[in-house]
């Protein structure tokens, strides 16, 4: 444990929101199939191995009324943790430096468990005591979360990550010599490699090369990364009294990526065994990486054995996103993912455009949908919202999401974010930016640290292209145009305002604009 930690204090990951790994996911999940969890608002929520905090500080500052708790066996982790917390001026969240061999149910109980980029990088006792855990201190209708590598996918990486580990082997290096002998050996094995070697490597290489440090690092030079086939895990699981609910990823397990007529099959084979099924297409599609959910053996024999949602319990779901009308395809696009949704929820997605970036509850709107329409159509409306929850088509939540229209023409930032900015802005190599709905926001550091504090509701549209020109002309940043800067006035100008325009519109999309 020593030496795990050692290693996340020298090269620690960037502490960042994985949007699957939250409560409102993971309970949304259960109620698919048929599963009640307890209220997000106030849920009790637990983070193992949370490191900076980027991934639960989000939560918690969402739902003030909910209690949040992050461990950590890195100390430097948690200090930063508590650091940005507090800067933050959070009162529902706390971080404990903790192994998690000593966490029994005498810690409490929690309605939300959180173990992400976890498992596979611990001993089998560490992975043990994560599962314990799950049993121990899980209330009887909450959700766990899982995320791991993978077999058969990670049977090819692993010998890349074997070829690394065999040339640093027995050299003192750091952290920056590890990744260009890492580099370096993939592109002689790019250029000369044969056989299944060269396979891997054309499968991957672009993928790692575009990969941070940290991820590197702990991905293919730890001591520890050791992937489980599905199945191992939730044996494991089932042991500690768990039983699998579904992959975050919950479309994953509704809509199989395989024929009809190899669905079938497999479904003769494993007795519609769902575990088994999901297995079997992880050999089929080479899969690396999952995100499994699971609960309490009590709870799980009300589970659903197929995913199923009925009217009345759509009613209670709150929809958001921002659609356009594609005339070529007589179809909606959703804007946020390019999707494009079933035909005839026109009428929904219309309604949903004029409160973007907040969310409508199904309910609401059905009242009047209901008015106005016959059984079919209504009966039509909800199958098509179903289908697109399930799909993933469309942002689906069981909590209300109201952003206030913000003057567009005198920006300002939300507060917290303001001060999330200025925290960055002396030590970027924490958490990410994020937004309210859980989305990572990349941050362009030579301008967005100086400009985006004056969105202050202040500064008017031209004032905040005038403040960036100046930055410009005072030698913090350059525009550049197929990598020459770019010295005529007048195009500054013109890329000064498109700047600043694009921010306003991103910024109240994700609604961070008040």
């Amino acid at each position: 444990m020593q030496n795990i930690e050692k290693s996340y204090d020298e090269v620690p990951y960037n502490s960042k929101v994985f949007k699957c790994s939250m409560p409102e996911n993971s309970a949304l999940a259960a109620i698919i199939f048929g599963l009640k969890t307890p209220k997000i608002e106030n849920a009790r929520v637990l983070e193992l191995a949370c490191s900076m905090g980027g991934n639960i500080i989000p939560f918690a500052l969402n739902h003030p009324n909910a209690s949040v708790v992050g461990v950590d066996l890195s100390s430097k982790q948690i200090a930063k943790a508590k650091e940005i917390s507090k800067k933050l001026e959070l009162k529902n969240i706390k971080f404990e430096v903790k192994n998690i061999k000593d966490i029994d149910k005498s810690f409490g109980k929690f309605d939300y468990i959180i173990a992400h980029g976890v498992y596979s990088w611990v001993s089998d006792d560490i992975k043990d005591a994560i599962l314990r855990i799950f049993s121990e201190c899980l209330s009887e209708n909450g959700v766990a979360y899982l995320s791991y590598n993978c077999y058969p996918g990670w049977k090819g990486k692993e010998i890349l990550r074997d070829i690394t580990l065999f040339r640093n082997e027995g050299r003192e290096i750091s952290a920056d010599e590890s990744i260009l002998n890492f580099k370096d050996t993939l592109k002689y094995l790019k250029n000369n490699a044969i056989g299944m070697v060269k396979n891997v490597i054309d499968s991957h290489f672009d993928d790692i090369v575009n990969r941070s440090q940290s991820y590197l690092i702990h991905e293919y030079m730890e001591g520890f990364n050791q992937p489980n086939y599905l199945y191992e895990v939730v044996r494991d699981a089932k042991n500690k009294g768990l039983e699998y609910l579904c992959e975050a990823n919950f479309e994953n397990d509704i809509f199989l990526p395989i024929n009809d007529s190899l669905k079938n099959a497999l479904e003769k084979e494993c007795d519609k065994n769902r575990v088994k099924i999901q297995q079997f297409i992880d050999f089929i599609t080479n899969r690396t990486f999952r995100r499994t959910l699971f609960v309490k053996d009590n709870f799980a024999k009300n589970m659903n054995s197929e995913a199923n949602l009925k009217f009345e319990t759509i009613d209670e779901l709150f929809l958001s996103g921002k659609f356009s009308y594609d005339f070529a395809k007589q179809s909606y696009k959703n804007l946020e993912n390019n999707m494009f949704m079933p035909r005839g929820m026109g009428e929904l997605l219309e309604s949903l455009n004029e409160i973007y970036p907040s969310n409508l509850k199904i309910g609401d709107f059905m009242g009047d949908f209901k008015k106005v329409h016959d059984k079919e159509e209504i009966s039509a409306m909800y199958k098509n919202i179903g289908y697109s929850i399930f799909a993933n088509l469309i942002e689906a939540n069981l909590c209300k999401m109201k952003f206030l229209a913000p003057n567009l023409e005198k920006p300002k930032i939300k507060d917290s974010h303001i001060k999330l900015l200025e925290f960055l802005k002396e030590d970027e190599n924490t958490i990410g930016f994020f937004t309210p709905k859980y989305d990572n926001i990349g941050l362009n550091k030579d301008i967005d640290y100086e400009i985006l504090p004056k969105f202050n509701g202040k500064n008017s549209k031209n004032d905040l292209v005038k403040e960036l020109i100046n930055f410009e002309k005072n030698g913090k940043f350059n525009f550049v145009i197929e990598e020459k800067i770019v010295k005529n006035e007048k195009k500054i100008e013109q890329m000064a305002e498109k700047y600043i325009n694009d921010k306003i519109n991103m910024l109240s999309a994700y609604g961070l604009l008040v």
